[in-house]
């Protein structure tokens, strides 16, 4: 996040002067992203506060990052690119969330106050797939079946097993 940003802000007050606030954050120092991602990459946002025809205190928002997460077909290491736009309405509970329109989704905070690197990190967080997956044909093969790949130098679990069992039949031991 650019220094000059506030960590924390009061959104209703920020939609009453129509705010923007745009930056740039490192996505492997969002802690709550961080886990889910095999290697680092910038984020940039543009945030503007406002109000609706209805007086509702909103915030439109766009992201753009590459986020790299692991293929879970072949361990491997994939990029995911985000480019999105969200809206969400400002609320202080239940049932104003529920009398939202469609096209905005509900935020709030115990204490009034939100920090808008979190907006932004919810909203990368809603872009990674729930299951990344290369498209077809796109990761790096598996072994064959019977070859054995050795790793760094060393023999394979397998190979052990395979000649412990070459040796004689364990199971009469």
């Amino acid at each position: 996040m650019l220094p000059s940003q506030p960590d924390r802000v009061d959104p209703w007050r920020f939609a009453e002067l129509g705010k923007e606030l745009t930056g740039r954050v490192g996505s492997m120092g969002l802690a709550r992203l961080a886990p889910s991602l095999v290697g680092g990459g910038d984020a940039v946002y543009r945030l503007r506060f406002g109000l609706d025809a209805d007086g509702r205190a909103i915030m439109e928002g766009d992201v753009t990052a590459e986020l790299h997460v692991q293929c879970q077909r072949c361990l491997g290491a994939m990029a995911v690119p985000v480019d999105s736009r969200f809206a969400l309405a400002f609320v202080r509970g239940l049932d104003e969330a529920n009398a939202l329109p469609d096209r905005y989704e509900p935020a709030w905070s115990e204490d009034g106050l939100v920090r808008p690197i979190d907006l932004v990190e919810d909203e990368l967080i809603l872009c990674l797939p729930a299951v990344p997956l290369h498209p077809e044909g796109g990761c790096v093969p598996p072994p064959e079946r019977g070859e054995v790949r050795a790793t760094a130098g060393h023999d394979s679990p397998f190979a052990v097993l395979a000649s412990l069992r070459s040796e004689g039949d364990v199971s009469k031991h």
